[in-house]
């Protein structure tokens, strides 16, 4: 890969230490989901090396947040996750990423995105959400059945 392009790291390049070079970027909430020392070490380093800490705009956030939502990927996602997203919009970058979800709003956006462990996905899916009671089948999640009032509601593959 080029060393001239961007690339976003997920939490698995910094618990992996395994990431195509390039211009390396990721979001400041990064840093918290580092779990061991080495991994806390690994991204101090690239830090010191010149590894970029950038916030997405706004907007960015809200477009990613729109296209998860038409995926069904939103409600599995977290707010660093939805933030990785945005900030590889905003600067055309690759993400690194081992989040099949990740993975696949990228796709659905256009993104490029490789994994820490090799494991990709290979098509798009899109998820939508279905009663264990009734069988009732909604784009949006929810607390509890609309039609029956059950509240064991779970993702289903719609395509």
């Amino acid at each position: 890969m080029q060393t001239d392009v961007w690339i976003v790291l997920d939490s698995c390049a910094f618990l992996s230490q395994n990431h195509p070079e390039g211009k390396l970027a990721t979001i400041h909430e990064i840093e918290d989901e580092l779990i061991n020392r080495q991994s806390k070490q690994y991204f101090s380093n690239l830090v010191e090396k010149g590894l970029k800490l950038i916030e997405p705009g706004g907007k960015s956030e809200v477009h990613v947040q729109n296209k998860a939502s038409e995926t069904g990927d939103l409600d599995v996602l977290s707010n660093p996750d939805l933030k990785i997203l945005a900030l590889a919009y905003e600067i055309e970058g690759t993400i690194i990423s081992d989040d099949f979800a990740i993975q696949n709003v990228a796709l659905y956006m256009g993104l490029k995105y490789l994994s820490c462990n090799g494991n990709q996905i290979k098509e798009l899916r899109k998820w939508k959400y279905k009663c264990s009671a009734c069988n009732f089948v909604t784009t949006n999640k929810t607390e509890s059945c609309k039609v029956c009032g059950n509240k064991d509601i779970f993702r289903i593959k719609s395509k």
